[in-house]
């Protein structure tokens, strides 16, 4: 038993030392490759811009990158992103005060403005002598270069030349001999000074080139040439590093005293060299790649990096505005988040995925922290100083095969010497020395199909079992237990418990079970609350693993396969968070709060931070240096110090909230461009905003549709960034976008909207602001104001036009009846007076029988004529168009047909407009339906009266005209005459209608008002 103690204390003595020496979680590293998209594996250089857009030098082009999409720039002549030359390899770096990017390229130097994608570039003309080797910008910003002659000389007398750019023109500031090689660099250090590496030495100038020191760091051989080139770099500090080829590794140089101490010896050729924020240095070889810490720790990072890809040259290195290492390498690019470990392990075995599985966490009075790896059977435990080892259980292999099933909780007494545990029964473990204590009684309270779960009051009773008739109090001090529920009869038979949390009321206990929900029971012995599926209100699961009472009474609590279910301190409501929350799994196994209003949740796959006041999720994964994406139920605990501790497949994740909190930076989303298709033009347009400032989009009513790009300038595991978005004006709601950075609208009704943007990156950390892109839809012309007026204004015109001309119509056909008719009064009429007047002359004056009737009946024709040409006259005389005109016509009529027949009338026209004009058809054809009525009446009724009215009803104009005499007599003639009324009411519409009862009558119904 001694041997296999010692040899577990030596194994895990061993991983915790393994564990400390790693470089860092692989998945703290990513890629970025050509299965990524990235187009051309070999990147010789990198740097960033003010937008903090990526850009990459290849021998194929230029690169900008997003994060989503790659822009090239090369020297192809087709491309609209042209550039002179495309083979970089030289420098490349941004300008800090105006944003261009200056490159080397085929040895000469070019500046982009990417605001226009204009490329300048420089040669002679700007006093560059040849060949451009490096590049640099001064803390001043100034530009300063190094050239080589030796293409445009004689071997013996090429040179090599130190040039600053002063006014448009590369000022000489020092000269050399030129070498057989190249090797040249050129920094600077904190001071403003320039060190300008060479084949000879290195040379100190100040910042106005004036030559201040030489430098003989190291000598090399080259083919039989002595050389004394040697890359150096300057920290923070202003400390002089050097890479010498000759003694390789690392060393530093006193530029005081001349002394150079070597830091690290290793047989590797180390070329480049950067300092990141947290004053780590990185050094870069061909293959390796090294951290520095500030106490002088050496971290290698080589093995780590050749996990995720293989490449056989490091080109570059640089460190991006969020603190990302990007490694350029011949066969990709690698991203490594820098950083304080967010989590330090705990117990975790050297092998990845699943390695030691944890449960039940607890500490000690010493501060030492004990938890149960499941898969080798063991308590470990980690002490202050940081010594790991395991605590040697004294019990059977029986009794161990049941601890490895049965106990998964765990809770110290009061003096934390001991902790209580359930095996095969109650035990309690010296946390010293391991002995154990056990208690035979509670063997029928522990189950092997069960989770056993153990609960210390804070009046330091235990509380277990399996069901509620099992449920027991166990005093530890008295060792006396008793029951909860005594009444087996009356208790209801709820089992399989999960977990169990004592509410801040007292003698309340919450218990979580397997499929019965969540019970709420007082420790007197009654269930006081009962939540499952379907109660009211409900929870997501039955199942409970975990259970979290809040400060203000209210209750969290984990389910399996149901995220986590928030029920308020009254109990009356509900509330889920699942993974369409952002919950990083729905299942939940572990919940403890901090101080800052926050709630940490362990799942299946990650650690999520709740915060309860933004109501918005943190997702931490493997990635973001966790031991293992899955956590197991039961491993989970806050120690004395604050600290937090949740157990998974491979060990304890320990960290501090609060220092998690500072590492969570909010990422900056960032507008790229947007594209449309216009129908009446056939064209697309696009339009990059980095290039313009942003105004708002306007789109033409014949934009089919319209493209909005975006982008979020968080690199790491920029895969797993995810998007909503809501058009204001258009949508109600925000609609999630997954990974992608662009949306298409088609055919958007014509209006103002506001489209929003916002992100998460990979650890669900919510972008730093929302993007609003206002967009307007201009109307179609034809719906606009301006067209709409003037079309009103046509119509109007048009109508005005029309009444006009009708008017003019009317005028002239009035003025043309007017004048027939006095022309016919005037002239036919005086013609037809006189003939009937010589008639009658004539008629006297004979004796002869026959001549005297023809000529009676020349002058009878003579006056009917007359009588038909004065109807005529009348009813086309513009003059009498009134209605009291046709009353008047009428009462004239009456007296010359009706009062010589000695026939008395009426005439009746109550409510009449008598000014109101009537349309000549219809005053003419009702004159003559009366005068064929009169007529009638006066041949054929023996009528002595006569009645005549006209009304008004509503929309009816009602025309009646009655006697008293004989219908039957009217009903012998020919019926011409009442056939021509026929007629004449139908050319008006009218409906007539003839009485013969009792007398003559006619009744004409005309469908408008008179």
């Amino acid at each position: 038993m001694r041997v296999r103690v010692l040899i577990g204390s030596v194994f895990w003595v061993i991983l915790s030392m393994t564990s400390g020496l790693q470089a860092q979680n692989p998945w703290q590293i990513d890629v970025l490759t050509t299965e990524q998209g990235l187009p051309f594996r070999d990147i010789k250089c990198l740097t960033q811009d003010k937008d903090e857009m990526m850009w990459f030098g290849t021998e194929l082009g230029l690169l900008r990158y997003d994060g989503y999409h790659f822009k090239l720039y090369n020297s192809n002549p087709h491309n609209p992103f042209f550039i002179e030359e495309e083979n970089i390899k030289g420098e490349m770096l941004m300008d800090s005060t105006t944003n261009h990017l200056w490159y080397i390229a085929n040895e000469k130097l070019f500046r982009l403005d990417p605001s226009t994608d204009k490329v300048f570039s420089y040669d002679k003309t700007h006093n560059i002598h040849g060949s451009v080797l490096n590049l640099m910008q001064h803390q001043d910003g100034s530009i300063w270069i190094v050239s080589d002659d030796h293409k445009s000389t004689t071997p013996v007398g090429a040179q090599q030349y130190l040039q600053k750019l002063t006014a448009g023109q590369f000022e000489i500031k020092h000269r050399i001999s030129k070498d057989q090689v190249d090797s040249s660099r050129l920094i600077s250090d904190q001071q403003g000074d320039i060190l300008w590496s060479t084949p000879f030495g290195s040379y100190k100038f100040d910042a106005e080139g004036n030559l201040k020191a030489e430098f003989d760091l190291s000598t090399f051989e080259w083919y039989g040439s002595e050389l004394k080139f040697n890359v150096s770099f300057y920290d923070s500090n202003n400390t002089h590093y050097f890479f010498p080829q000759q003694e390789l590794g690392i060393f530093t140089f006193d530029e005081n005293t001349l002394q150079k101490t070597q830091l690290f010896k290793k047989n590797i050729q180390f070329y480049y060299a950067i300092e990141d924020h947290q004053n780590h240095l990185w050094f870069a070889g061909d293959t390796q790649l090294y951290r520095m810490s500030p106490e002088g720790e050496f971290t290698d990072y080589t093995q780590q990096l050749k996990t995720r890809f293989e490449y056989s040259k490091i080109r570059d290195i640089f460190i991006d505005a969020s603190q990302l290492l990007w490694v350029a390498t011949d066969n990709g690019i690698f991203k490594i988040r820098i950083g304080e470990e967010l989590f330090e392990p705990l117990f975790k075995s050297k092998k990845e995925g699943w390695g030691n599985s944890m449960r039940g966490i607890f500490e000690d009075k010493h501060g030492t922290i004990f938890a149960k790896c499941e898969n080798k059977n063991k308590i470990v435990y980690q002490t202050q100083s940081g010594k790991v080892d395991t605590l040697p259980l004294k019990l059977d292999t029986q009794s161990m095969e049941a601890f490895k099933h049965t106990a998964n909780f765990f809770v110290v007494d009061d003096e934390k010497k001991h902790v209580f545990t359930l095996g095969e029964t109650l035990m309690k473990i010296n946390l010293k020395e391991g002995s154990i204590q056990s208690y035979d009684e509670f063997h029928t309270h522990v189950t092997f199909k069960g989770q056993n779960p153990l609960l210390k009051l804070r009046n330091g009773k235990l509380l277990f079992g399996q069901s509620l008739n099992q449920l027991v109090l166990f005093d530890p001090k008295t060792e006396t237990k008793r029951f909860v529920f005594s009444d087996s009869e009356t208790t209801p038979s709820i089992s399989n418990f999960r977990y169990f949390e004592e509410s801040r009321t007292d003698s309340v206990v919450w218990i979580g079970t397997q499929t019965e929900g969540l019970l709420k029971i007082h420790l007197s012995g009654r269930v006081e609350n009962i939540y499952t599926r379907e109660t009211t209100p409900a929870i997501s699961r039955n199942c409970i693993l975990v259970i979290e009472e809040d400060t203000d009474g209210s209750l969290w609590a984990g389910t399996y396969g149901g995220g986590l279910n928030h029920i308020s301190a009254d109990g009356t409501r509900v509330e889920t968070y699942t993974t369409a929350q952002e919950l990083s799994n729905d299942n939940v196994v572990g919940l403890l709060l901090d101080d800052k209003n926050g709630l940490w949740i362990s799942t299946y796959d990650g650690l999520s931070h709740f915060d309860k006041t933004s109501r918005i999720f943190q997702n931490f994964y493997a990635e973001d240096g966790l031991s293992h994406y899955e956590f197991n139920y039961t491993s989970f605990f806050k120690d004395s110090r604050g600290r937090f501790y949740f157990g998974g497949m491979n060990g304890l994740n320990s960290f501090n909230p609060r220092d998690i909190s500072k590492e969570s930076v909010p990422p900056k989303l960032r507008l790229l461009s947007a594209k449309a298709y216009n129908s009446k033009g056939k064209v697309s347009f696009i339009k990059e905003y980095n290039q313009t400032k942003f105004t708002g989009l306007e789109l033409s009513p014949y934009d089919q549709y319209f493209e909005i790009d975006w982008t979020m300038t968080s690199y790491f595991q920029n895969q797993k960034n995810s998007f909503s978005t809501t058009l204001e004006g258009f949508e109600e709601q925000w609609f999630d976008q997954g990974n992608s950075t662009s949306i298409r609208y088609n055919q958007l009704p014509a209006g103002d909207y506001v489209l929003k943007i916002k992100g998460k990156d990979s650890r669900g950390v919510d972008s730093a602001s929302i993007l609003s892109i206002p967009i307007s839809v201009r109307q179609i012309f034809y719906k606009r104001w301006w067209f709409i007026a003037l079309m009103l204004g046509g119509l109007i015109g048009l109508f005005y036009g029309f009444y006009r001309y009708r008017l003019t119509q009317v005028l002239a056909l009035e003025r043309l009846r007017t004048k027939i008719s006095s022309d016919l009064h005037d002239d036919v009429g005086s013609m037809l007076t006189g003939l009937a007047m010589q008639s009658e002359m004539l008629e006297m004056q004979t004796n002869h029988k026959i001549d005297k009737n023809r000529l009676h009946n020349i002058t009878t024709m003579s006056r009917d004529t007359i009588s038909h040409m004065r109807d005529l006259v009348w009813s086309i005389d513009s003059r009498r168009d009134t209605l009291g005109d046709l009353l008047e016509r009428m009462q004239e009529l009456a007296e010359e047909m009706l009062l010589p027949a000695e026939i008395r009338y009426s005439i009746e026209a109550d409510e009449l407009n008598l000014s109101k004009k009537i349309n000549l058809n219809c005053k003419r054809n009702l004159f003559l339906i009366y005068k064929e009525a009169v007529t009638n009446i006066v041949k054929h009724s023996d009528a002595n009266e006569v009645h005549i009215k006209i009304t008004k009803k509503k929309a009816e104009c009602i025309f009646e005209i009655k006697d008293n005499g004989k219908g039957e007599n009217l009903k012998q003639g020919t019926g011409m005459g009442l056939a021509n009324m026929k007629l004449r009411c139908d050319s008006m519409d009218a409906k007539l209608e003839f009485d013969m009862e009792n007398g003559f009558g006619v009744r004409v119904n005309l469908p408008y008002s008179v």
